[in-house]
């Protein structure tokens, strides 16, 4: 079951979580230009992706065992979570320690793999989805990694070489958010926080980091300055994350993207078979958040989405539910990749572009509750 997506000129890369056996790559990718009937090609190589279902380790630094979602920076590098686990519906098997794997795109080779320490994470640790900001000139980075099994983000410094752990209340899914009902399925998730985004760089050199646990309907964010320091003091991290608002009823998002070229975040809402957007500089609540696609079809359990950097949404739904808790027909189109430009998505919406007076009424207005 394919579960994130991310683009890169002509290759759109897929990733297959080892949920149960029968994966013989986790990280993979197809080619763009081809016809819709293409067979996955693995990244980096087959000699380096193949893990096969005896595995008890990795036989190379590039082999990425089970993957959620991968993030393509603007220094042509894919970043790529590897939880190192295989058979995680059943009996989980940790073929390798968890790890960030950095690839140079333009070569295929890798760059850097930093294993996390015991300390930084917990036992019911699942690493979900990456994301990147680059800081100066020389493309150093730090990458910003949702736990969403244990409730935390994980911070990692491409310099240092070196992560840490951060902890809030807001990274705790909300109990009264947990219920689901997709594909005609009911299903209770406890999930954290799952998925992030940053806003556009400030003068500050900093940017706000926008968050949300997947049962939630609430929105957060933090600055990024608070979660740059390994030492910051903990009432720092309480005192600078805020709620931004709520969604409305049934909104629960797995991924989120962030389009610079609109200000705008999309979300992908499993409840609701569809994808939302919410323009940032307007304040979030339930009307500045439309429900812009949805289709009980096409679109049953939009699992991941992304912007690439010429303006288009992809957009994958995978029938989760069915594969975890049910059974999928073979005879259907289960898996699905679509793509749309950002800016006709959202035309005529409440995610369109402010006016300048619009923008400045919006910021005087906008709550700000703390952690």
């Amino acid at each position: 079951m394919p579960a994130g997506i991310a683009r890169w000129k002509n290759k759109l890369f897929v990733t297959i979580p080892r949920w149960k056996k029968g994966v013989p790559a986790s990280l993979n990718y197809i080619n763009i230009n081809g016809n819709q009937i293409q067979a996955l090609n693995p990244y980096p190589s087959w000699e380096d992706a193949f893990v096969s279902n005896k595995a008890c380790c990795v036989a190379s630094n590039k082999t990425v065992v089970s993957a959620f979602r991968v993030q393509v920076d603007k220094c042509d590098r894919l970043w790529v979570v590897d939880n190192g686990v295989a058979d995680m519906s059943s009996g989980v098997k940790q073929i390798a320690p968890p790890a960030l794997l950095i690839f140079d795109l333009n070569t295929d080779k890798l760059l850097h793999r930093y294993e996390f320490k015991d300390e930084e994470l917990r036992d019911s640790s699942v690493l979900t989805s990456v994301e990147v900001e680059l800081v100066g000139k020389n493309c150093d980075a730090f990458a910003y990694i949702p736990d969403m099994g244990s409730n935390a983000l994980l911070v990692f410094s491409l310099s240092k070489d070196d992560a840490w752990r951060v902890e809030c209340p807001f990274f705790h899914f909300d109990p009264l958010s947990n219920v689901y009902r997709v594909g005609g399925i009911e299903f209770f998730w406890n999930d954290g926080v799952s998925s992030a985004v940053l806003s556009p760089s400030k003068k500050s050199g900093h940017r706000d980091l926008y968050f949300h646990p997947t049962s939630s309907t609430k929105q957060f964010r933090i600055s990024t300055k608070f979660l740059k320091d390994k030492y910051v003091p903990k009432e720092y991290i309480f005192s600078g994350a805020e709620v931004v608002g709520d969604r409305g009823p049934l909104s629960q998002a797995t991924a989120t993207d962030f389009d610079p070229l609109n200000n705008v975040i999309f979300y992908a809402q499993l409840n609701r078979n569809g994808i939302s957007c919410w323009n940032i500089e307007k304040p979030l609540n339930e009307d500045n958040v439309p429900l812009i696609l949805s289709d009980c079809t096409v679109l049953e359990f939009p699992n991941d989405l992304k912007v690439d950097q010429e303006g288009t949404l992809w957009i994958l739904s995978n029938r989760q539910s069915r594969f975890l808790y049910d059974s999928m027909d073979n005879n259907e189109v289960n898996f699905r990749v679509l793509s749309a430009p950002t800016s006709k998505l959202i035309q005529g919406t409440a995610c369109e572009k402010m006016s300048t007076m619009d923008r400045a009424f919006s910021l005087m207005k906008r709550p700000k509750s703390k952690c």
